[in-house]
């Protein structure tokens, strides 16, 4: 592989079968500073590229033996990371899909400007030291089978999920997931699922907010021959095939109040009644329930049956938004990209160091789904086997700054109604007098340490010492905020108990 291009150093191959051509851009590129390489057919040009592995190919199109896709698909193998742009003075839909689908940098049209194609050269050279740098890279990307279930993360907050899934899996307890769009809770649900005693048995997920209301009734308890109109043969519901197995009803917040007391009988009772039906049909089925909904003030404004509530909220897992754990992006887009590459048989492309930071500074409103989207759209669109910062949309690399909400923390206990995450308190953070103050009287304390001593002091007002709310509102583990209260005890420091 030839050293990283300078501005005026590179080494450029054109593959063209006409001379004057070939001379002109050896004129005009060796004037730039550049070494030129010419190749008169693309069999010579295979062959020179992988001898002087050049930094930029010119290859045209039409030329007697193979044709330029023809090269370009044998010069990704002879020199992958060189930039290659097709010349063609025919430029129809499949010349330019090719090009693209087969690797090309970009193509031109005979005959051009030869201003605009020393421009289009620069251009590339530039993309091309990119793409130098970025593979110095040292990441090492995941082993999808360490992450068999799909759940990806290190982070704190994913860890008190996993254990979680951990403590309520073996139990038959009946599970509320509850996160924002794009969080996994499916994924959640379906890990409970594999490690759970139903393991063997049915898993099967609805989507309550997808099946209009008239149909969901029968998707979920069946129905019997004749029970309406089109009902020529009885149909099982969901809950009657997964007996013995695990439903998820994903979206539950969206479901009717009508067909919120048939489930909440089903879980009571363990026994359903079809559409048209006249006797009930004994199932054992788990429930795991999901919602990116406030089921707590839907029950206060009757929209959701507060019983079914109850029922529902035996063990609450709440999943953190993405924004939340960054820590977890890089070992996401890694699983994603070998994900991905596994599925097509290719090698696996990766991330650089500036796009990586262009994802971690960007807040993911649409979570782990929309990191998916991004990472695939920069995978079909990456030149070469690093994935740049060009390649990723502009809404990521240029977001617009919205408000957002405070975290909403995992409780990896069984957490009652009355357990839940806390408003954020107004005035959390000490104003910058206070601040001054304490750290006079503190003296050696720096200012993050005084900042997070009075927020942990205010939290703990506010919630008259509740340590669950108060870490829940702080964004923090319980278990760290008993750490942090201990120390400010020791120190002479009083909070609310």
């Amino acid at each position: 592989m030839s050293a990283t291009p300078s501005a005026a150093n590179a080494k450029v191959l054109v593959i063209d079968d006409d001379k004057d051509l070939r001379y002109s851009l050896r004129r005009a590129l060796a004037g730039l500073g550049h070494t030129v390489i010419e190749a008169d057919s693309g069999e010579t040009g295979v062959v020179a590229a992988k001898r002087e592995q050049p930094d930029v190919i010119l290859l045209d199109n039409r030329m007697g033996g193979m044709t330029g896709i023809e090269t370009l698909q044998m010069l990704r193998g002879a020199q992958p990371q060189a930039m290659v742009i097709l010349m063609t003075a025919f430029g129809t839909t499949q010349t330019a899909i090719e090009a693209m689908k087969f690797g090309a940098y970009d193509y031109v049209m005979k005959p051009f400007d030869q201003a605009k194609l020393i421009t289009l050269v620069d251009k590339a050279l530039s993309a091309r030291r990119d793409l130098a740098a970025a593979t110095k890279s040292t990441r090492t990307l995941v082993n999808p089978a360490d992450y068999k279930e799909g759940i990806v993360g290190s982070s704190e907050p994913m860890q008190e999920v996993l254990k979680s899934i951990g403590q309520v899996a073996a139990s038959d307890a009946t599970v509320l997931i509850t996160g924002e769009s794009g969080t996994g809770k499916e994924l959640v649900a379906r890990c409970i699922h594999q490690h759970s005693l139903r393991a063997k048995g049915t898993f099967l997920a609805v989507n309550c907010a997808a099946i209009p209301e008239n149909l969901i009734e029968s998707e979920l308890f069946g129905h019997e021959k004749g029970a309406f109109t089109g009902a020529t043969n009885q149909k099982l519901g969901k809950f009657e095939l997964c007996d013995g197995g695990t439903i998820f009803l994903d979206e539950i917040g969206d479901m009717s109040l009508p067909t919120q007391t048939k489930v909440l009988r089903a879980i009571q009772e363990g026994e359903i009644q079809r559409v048209g039906g006249t006797t009930t049909v004994k199932i054992s089925v788990r429930l795991v329930a999901a919602t990116n909904k406030d089921l707590e003030a839907m029950v206060t404004t009757r929209q959701f049956r507060e019983d079914l509530y109850y029922r529902l909220n035996v063990f609450r897992i709440r999943l953190p938004a993405l924004r939340y754990r960054k820590g977890d992006v890089p070992l996401l887009v890694d699983y994603m990209l070998q994900r991905q590459a596994a599925a097509k048989k290719i090698k696996p492309k990766r991330l650089s160091n500036e796009a990586l930071e262009a994802l971690l500074a960007y807040d993911w409103p649409g979570n782990v789904r929309e990191l998916e989207n991004v990472v695939q759209r920069a995978n079909v669109l990456a030149k070469g086997e690093t994935i740049l910062p060009k390649d990723l949309p502009q809404d990521v690399l240029n977001p617009r700054k919205t408000p957002i909400a405070p975290p909403a923390v995992v409780s990896a206990a069984v957490a009652p109604a009355s357990v839940e995450a806390a408003a954020p308190v107004a005035g959390l953070i000490p104003a910058y007098d206070t601040i001054y103050k304490q750290c006079r009287v503190n003296d050696g304390k720096s200012i993050l340490t005084v900042i997070e001593m009075e927020m942990i002091r205010r939290a703990m007002e506010e919630t008259r010492g509740n340590q669950l709310r108060s870490a829940m509102i702080l964004g923090i583990n319980r278990s760290t905020l008993k750490k942090r209260l201990l120390e400010m005890r020791e120190a002479g420091i009083k909070v609310f108990t």
